[in-house]
């Protein structure tokens, strides 16, 4: 026969397994399973409240010095008074003018030989006047360095000079440096032999050089200028097209149609830039035109030019039927790099700015007026600031010398806290 558990001890042990909650070993009253829950979840929700409250990250970064400029860049033609001549070529000329050289009127821009003889002679001649030049300024000019030890120290430094100068490809600086070596080297020569030597010396080169003027006399012409200005040896065939005249009436479109009119270039010609004004004519976008007002003054930066060139804007010309404007430039800058540029890719600078970035997100305004807080020591300052520049997201912002209100180098700017206030410490 099986063994039962009395009955009244069964129903017992049913009621109580029914109305108990058991977690682990822990056994609690089913009836109180919602109070727990809730205050669970309401203690929960006090420590994170607390948590949030009280964490308050300070995000901080560095003020640094910055240099920019506002500018943009834009495609343009050069417009300058050029008259076209005739230039003799071939073996037996020589060009007394470089590009970008200055000339006078009637100035001999180029000389004709009758034949490489005669060129040869020339050349010979005006070695030996050069000499002459030399020895003269010599002996006019009281001697500065008797001492033959010190002079051949200045020599040889002058030497190495020009072959540092060679290295880097510097021919203009290495013809100065070659006429001062030449003048230290006759001084050199008139040192030893004495002053007799030296007038012996200048009234034979007098007697070679008058030999020589006579083998050539009828023997070479002379091309001159008509117009004083600057030279250049080629021409690109729009000499008589982009000229200072068409300026006053000049639109984007009537550009387009003097650029397709360009004229051949033809062999035997150089030019002479007649006036010192010219213009740079430039395609260039409304939003970027914005930037520019009549008479402003901005630089102009060329890739091939080692500096930037100082303009004005001389019109502003919006073309109703597109997005662009034509902006024309004006200056009197001139070099041997600008003399034969004509269609080029510019850099207008608008503005250039010096002075302390500052992100758009650490700016506060206090009383109307610009400033950001910094922190020192753990305890945040409130420093006022004068907007130079603004871009996308950053202020370019004046440089002040001392800090005590004012912003400087190395300022540890707060771009992120909370309930920011002056001498307030965060932690």
């Amino acid at each position: 026969m099986a063994f039962k558990w009395p009955p009244d001890f069964r129903r017992k042990s049913s009621r109580r397994s029914s109305h108990v909650w058991q977690i682990g070993k822990i056994k609690i009253n089913k009836a109180l399973r919602v109070p727990i829950v809730v205050f669970g979840l309401i203690l929960v929700y006090g420590v994170l409240n607390i948590a949030v409250n009280h964490y308050n990250p300070v995000k901080t970064t560095t003020a640094a010095q910055v240099s920019m400029d506002d500018s943009f860049s834009t495609t343009g033609y050069f417009i300058r008074d050029e008259q076209v001549m005739d230039i003799a070529e071939g073996d037996t000329v020589e060009y007394n003018y470089s590009d970008g050289d200055k000339v006078a009127k009637g100035a001999s821009l180029i000389t004709e030989y009758k034949d490489e003889d005669a060129l040869t002679v020339s050349r010979e001649l005006k070695n030996i006047q050069d000499n002459i030049s030399q020895l003269e300024t010599l002996r006019s000019v009281s001697a500065t360095i008797t001492n033959s030890s010190l002079l051949n120290q200045k020599i040889i430094a002058q030497m190495n000079a020009i072959s540092e100068e060679a290295e880097g490809a510097n021919l203009g600086q290495i013809s100065s440096l070659t006429s001062e070596l030449r003048q230290l080297s006759l001084k050199s020569g008139s040192l030893l032999k004495g002053s007799d030597d030296v007038e012996s010396e200048i009234s034979s080169l007098q007697a070679q050089a008058a030999s020589l003027e006579a083998k050539l006399d009828g023997s070479t012409s002379d091309i001159t200028s008509e117009y004083a200005g600057y030279f250049c040896e080629s021409i690109d065939g729009y000499e008589t097209v982009l000229t200072p005249d068409v300026i006053e009436d000049l639109t984007l479109s009537s550009m387009d149609k003097l650029i397709d009119s360009k004229k051949s270039a033809s062999v035997g010609k150089g030019k002479v830039i007649s006036g010192y004004v010219w213009y740079f004519a430039a395609k260039v976008s409304d939003a970027e035109a914005a930037h520019l007002e009549q008479g402003n003054t901005v630089k102009l930066r060329f890739s091939q030019v080692s500096q930037d060139v100082q303009a004005t804007v001389a019109a502003i010309r919006d073309d109703t039927d597109n997005d662009y404007t034509l902006v024309i430039f004006k200056s009197q800058d001139m070099n041997e790099d600008l003399i034969s540029m004509r269609k080029q890719v510019a850099t207008v600078i608008v503005a250039s700015y010096s002075g302390l970035k500052v992100p758009k997100s650490a700016v506060r305004m206090e009383d109307e007026q610009m400033g950001v807080y910094v922190m020192s020591n753990s305890v945040a300052h409130y420093k006022t600031i004068e907007k130079l520049f603004e871009g996308d997201d950053f202020y370019i912002v004046k440089q002040n010398v001392t800090g005590n209100d004012s912003l400087v180098v190395g300022d540890d700017i707060v771009v992120q806290a909370k309930d920011l206030d002056d001498k307030k410490v965060m932690k």
